[in-house]
């Protein structure tokens, strides 16, 4: 079986806690990926919300006639229901991170610090998605892949385990394949996408409070020179730091250098 996507939002730790966090998932990604990461803030006293970001349902359709305005409001709405917390911080991952970036931008009084994890900058193929948008509505990342392939097989389950860690695919499955060939994703709503990291990065000097960016170098998804962008850009967050993770690729939450990651996160909250 394939594991199927289900976008649960959550809430963890003291309801009386003087600090809170929001934490924000990536593109075509769920809350899930973000539940580790809350477990261990909330151990530490802190109130966790994990949002689920409009439109990320695990129905690509539904994610088609989504738009960055509804990403937006969505994390919008996140952060005023923790309006009664002393201290706000917002921590996000992928497009997670440049949706923290906009929020701390648009509310430099209200959040206390900004967490971006593995985010983006600029995306290469920004121009194939807004030139492709009125022609194509569907794009398919695993069609051409071989499956045959046991380099190709296993990164394919790596990418997969995070949804469920004990997860086993049958690659000689005629229907599994073609499960996984269909596999796509919204043209639309990957123009949308770049059209968010491009708002986001021209927002950045907007950010003006303490700033915490972790990046793997081996990062095959959002490449590393973002991490260092948003640092050269961030030229009113004070204080800012860049941490470099070694062995993790892009969802770092849940990668081998997670542990690290959620030490990380709670240091600087703390």
């Amino acid at each position: 079986m394939l594991p199927q996507k289900q976008n649960i939002p959550f809430l963890l730790g003291p309801e009386d806690a003087q600090k809170a966090c929001l934490l924000i998932h990536g593109f075509s990604g769920t809350a899930a990926e973000m539940r580790g990461l809350g477990d261990a803030l909330a151990v530490r006293g802190i109130r966790v919300s994990g949002v689920a970001v409009a439109g990320h349902s695990g129905d690509h359709e539904v994610l088609a006639r989504s738009t960055r305005k509804d990403w937006i409001s969505s994390v919008e709405a996140g952060l005023a229901e923790l309006a009664s917390y002393q201290q706000v911080f917002v921590a996000g991952l992928s497009m997670g991170g440049t949706l923290s970036l906009l929020l701390a931008a648009h509310h430099p009084q209200r959040i206390t610090g900004v967490i971006a994890m593995s985010t983006p900058t600029r995306v290469s193929w920004s121009w194939q998605v807004n030139l492709a948008r009125p022609f194509l509505k569907w794009f398919y990342p695993f069609k051409t892949l071989d499956f045959r392939d046991p380099q190709v097989q296993k990164r394919y389950l790596a990418s997969q385990t995070w949804l469920d860690p004990g997860v086993s695919i049958d690659f000689s499955d005629p229907q599994v394949l073609a499960a996984i060939k269909g596999a796509r994703l919204s043209i639309s709503a990957l123009a949308e996408l770049s059209q968010l990291v491009a708002m986001g990065r021209a927002n950045i000097p907007r950010v003006r409070c303490p700033l915490l960016l972790i990046h793997s170098k081996r990062d095959k998804t959002v490449l590393p020179f973002c991490a260092e962008e948003i640092k050269r850009l961030a030229i009113n967050a004070r204080p800012k730091t860049l941490h470099w993770l070694e062995r993790s690729d892009h969802v770092i939450t849940v990668g081998p250098e997670r542990e690290q990651v959620f030490r990380l996160v709670g240091e600087f909250i703390d």
